[in-house]
């Protein structure tokens, strides 16, 4: 059923009165993968193939006009797992980024649970995003929070001033509030970000730290022609780690149909010698419909062992880990 048609079935049922502005949207994004992972102690490889959903999803958005410079908005949306039907708490759906909110001409506040301002200053720098090569498996920051009130100013002259506080709901030793903020330029061509984040995954956090956590990021982009170079630097500190990351990018846009893309991304923060690297194409069946394929290697020298009956295994090991996968995006 076409988007535009939905929200007429619905308004049919139900009084046309309770409904404003309804888009309806979505994204299936399923791959086969091949993963192949190598340990160096214990010595034990492992190989599989699965198929995977790549945080498809579906929502509902919208709004209403309250007056010429007033308008109500809102945002429903959930992950569900196109593979298994379920996610790993027998859940069909999981709440994504959920909203509601106010935007005029003095700028757009929202309130619910929904990506803190500097998890989006990341922009389209991240080309594996939600695929296993997304800078989130490297990076702190990239948090969705929950009890969060933002406003945005309006865009004066490209730019965009976006704050966040994180809501801890707490009255417990050491809960504090998060806070998140972004300044934004944006162009076709170009496009550039500095954000701060303190304490916004902890506020939600059940056991609240007793440090302060801090995040400092700096995101580019710029379109030359057929090709788009992308580049993330962040600092991180929570105390006792106290680290930097960042993440290179380049894609090439051969013609309207094909592109090839590349990025690195590494950092001492989850893990010592912790970094990825990911090649991969994509090939547009339609405006809304491609296909895809990726490598990513993934390389650690710190984890938790894998426990082996029988085996004692030691505090850490090197491990590295292979994904070679085929899939199709559609976007609706």
């Amino acid at each position: 059923m076409k988007k535009a048609l939905l929200p007429l079935v619905i308004a049919s049922i139900l009084p046309s009165a309770a409904f404003a502005e309804v888009v309806v949207y979505g994204k299936a994004n399923v791959a086969l993968q091949y993963v192949e992972k190598s340990y160096d102690a214990p010595a034990k490889d492992i190989s599989y193939s699965e198929v995977v959903s790549n945080a498809s999803r579906i929502g509902v958005k919208g709004g209403e006009s309250i007056n010429d410079d007033l308008k109500a908005i809102y945002q429903f949306e959930y992950e569900t797992k196109v593979d298994d039907g379920n996610n790993s708490n027998n859940q069909t759906f999981a709440q994504r980024n959920i909203y509601v909110g106010l935007q005029g001409v003095g700028g757009t506040g929202m309130i619910g649970m929904f990506d803190t301002p500097l998890k989006t200053s990341q922009e389209k720098v991240d080309l594996f995003n939600d695929l296993v090569g997304d800078l989130k498996t490297i990076l702190e920051g990239e948090v969705r929070a929950k009890n969060i009130v933002q406003y945005s100013t309006p865009t004066i002259s490209n730019f965009t001033f976006n704050l966040a506080v994180v809501n801890a709901e707490k009255d417990v030793a050491n809960a504090k509030d998060g806070y998140s903020a972004s300044l934004v330029y944006a162009t076709k061509e170009l496009y550039l970000a500095l954000a701060a984040d303190q304490n916004s995954k902890d506020a939600n956090s059940a056991t609240p730290a007793v440090k302060d956590t801090e995040i400092l990021r700096a995101v580019g982009r710029v379109t030359l022609g057929p090709v788009v170079l992308g580049a993330m630097y962040q600092t991180y500190d929570n105390g006792t780690i106290d680290e930097d990351g960042f993440l290179a990018s380049v894609q090439w846009n051969i013609n309207s149909d094909w592109a090839v893309k590349g990025q690195v991304v590494q950092s001492d923060t989850f893990y010592k010698g912790y970094s990825s690297a990911s090649i991969g194409g994509d090939y547009k069946l339609s405006k809304a419909t491609k296909l895809f394929a990726y490598y990513t290697m993934i390389d650690n020298d710190e984890v938790a062992p894998v426990p082996v009956v029988g085996v004692v295994t030691p505090a850490s090991k090197k491990v590295d880990e292979d994904y070679i996968g085929v899939g199709i995006e559609l976007n609706f």
